[in-house]
């Protein structure tokens, strides 16, 4: 779902309202902000949303965390230290890591997306779905409209929320390419 329109025009705070009834339902919904300033920080608000994640998952019982933990690692397998470089706060709940193999470039890329998505299918079921709202999606950097592509094309139970101000895009935007790439997908 995406919300558009001018700033300050209230799009932040109608999606704020909609988390209410999502944590009553015990869902999740964690949120990120892209800034303008930052666009050269790859995946920026989607790593502001999971370390908001782990915030609230070490809020839960230790029985709860020894779930979570168990899952996470059975998902990024012998990886993990490549998600804790970017969640820090994930060390807290599935321990010090071995240092991944080294790949450089595309082959690197490709391993973070495909850890990440297993991360996030962790936190997608349907006892607990996941809400993503991701705000001023106009300045979102290539590498995050890349895995929020992938993300929506193969996770269920995840519900992938932005927010952005049409007037600073065009047809051929980044976003706006992301966008049509998704719609051919979901077709």
């Amino acid at each position: 779902m995406l919300i558009a329109g001018f700033s300050g025009i209230g799009k932040t705070a109608v999606v704020n309202e909609i988390h209410k009834p999502i944590v009553r339902q015990r869902g999740y919904f964690i949120k990120g902000k892209y800034d303008q300033f930052q666009r050269n920080i790859p995946f920026s608000a989607f790593v502001q949303a999971f370390r908001d994640l782990m915030g609230q998952l070490l809020t839960e019982s230790e029985s709860q965390i020894q779930q979570w933990q168990s899952k996470i690692l059975a998902a990024v397998g012998e990886n993990g230290q490549v998600i804790i470089d970017v969640i820090p706060e994930l060390e807290r709940i599935i321990g010090s890591q071995p240092a991944p193999p080294q790949l450089s470039g595309t082959a690197a890329q490709n391993r973070f997306n495909l850890l990440f998505q297993k991360f996030t299918q962790v936190f997608t079921t349907a006892q607990h779905p996941l809400v993503i709202f991701l705000d001023d999606l106009q300045w979102a950097d290539s590498a995050s409209l890349k895995l929020m592509q992938l993300l929506i094309a193969n996770t269920s139970y995840l519900f992938l929320m932005g927010a952005y101000r049409d007037n600073e895009v065009n047809p051929a935007h980044p976003l706006m390419l992301a966008l049509t790439e998704i719609k051919k997908h979901k077709q």
